[in-house]
């Protein structure tokens, strides 16, 4: 499966307290760099969507890559395939959003494209310190107006139009304009990881309390009518001269 989903119960310390429900979801697709087709993306979406879980970790099978963003051979198939992925990406989006189950997403080498709007959706972000967030649509001749949308939930506008432009954010910077959470070693990478996981496993109240705060601070239906308003321009920039060809 190009997305496996595995569902654990984790303890916690200390006596007297029921477990914790945790749908982890791996991005593999290592042979395209994990690059999100429309079945990858309808099956994340389902898999927030059951709220079946009392916390959800997103991360890669991948030691080196994250996400290289949409699958770029998928939509340049044509409009219809562009229409079909701005769909699924949308549906995508609005399942993330709304979710009511925390998201902790592990971020380790690069995050391309819809890989930062996965970064940008999750609650917590832990980032190895070779990480890097970037938008390289710019390349292609497209803005990548939904990734724009999204990340304005999480950094200033004008480093989302930055970052669209084509600067890319080492985990550090990333960290500091507050896209990242923590920024962990190589050395120590998955020790520390999972020990951050089971930190914050054993807290899942307060991280959905720290999400419920998040959407009434911006509420994501907000979001969701920003994207409808922008979408139809994804559809004109790649109709326009040149953006084919690249």
């Amino acid at each position: 499966s190009l997305i496996e989903v595995q569902d654990s119960v984790w303890g916690r310390s200390g006596g007297g307290q029921s477990g914790v429900k945790v749908r982890c979801m791996t991005l593999n697709r290592p042979d395209k760099a994990n690059a999100l087709n429309v079945e990858m993306m309808q099956n994340l979406a389902s898999a927030v969507a059951a709220q079946s879980a009392d916390l959800h970790v997103l991360r890669s099978a991948h030691q080196r890559l994250f996400c290289a963003g949409a699958d770029i051979a998928e939509f340049v198939a044509g409009p219809a395939a562009l229409a079909a992925q701005e769909h699924v990406l949308l549906a995508l989006i609005e399942q993330f959003s709304l979710s009511q189950v925390p998201l902790i997403a592990v971020i380790r080498g690069k995050a391309s494209g819809a890989g930062v709007i996965l970064a940008a959706l999750a609650d917590v972000v832990l980032a190895s310190e070779d990480a890097e967030l970037s938008c390289p649509e710019i390349r292609f001749g497209m803005y990548p107006v939904i990734v724009n949308a999204v990340l304005c939930t999480r950094v200033t506008h004008a480093l989302s139009n930055r970052m669209c432009l084509g600067q890319s954010l080492a985990a550090v910077e990333a960290w500091r304009a507050g896209l990242v959470s923590e920024v962990i070693p190589l050395s120590s990478f998955d020790q520390q990881v999972e020990e951050r996981l089971r930190f914050f496993s054993e807290r899942p109240e307060s991280l959905a309390i720290s999400r419920q705060c998040r959407q009434l601070i911006s509420p994501p239906q907000l979001l969701l009518r920003q994207m409808q308003s922008v979408a139809p321009l994804m559809a004109e920039n790649y109709l326009s001269m040149g953006v084919r060809e690249q």
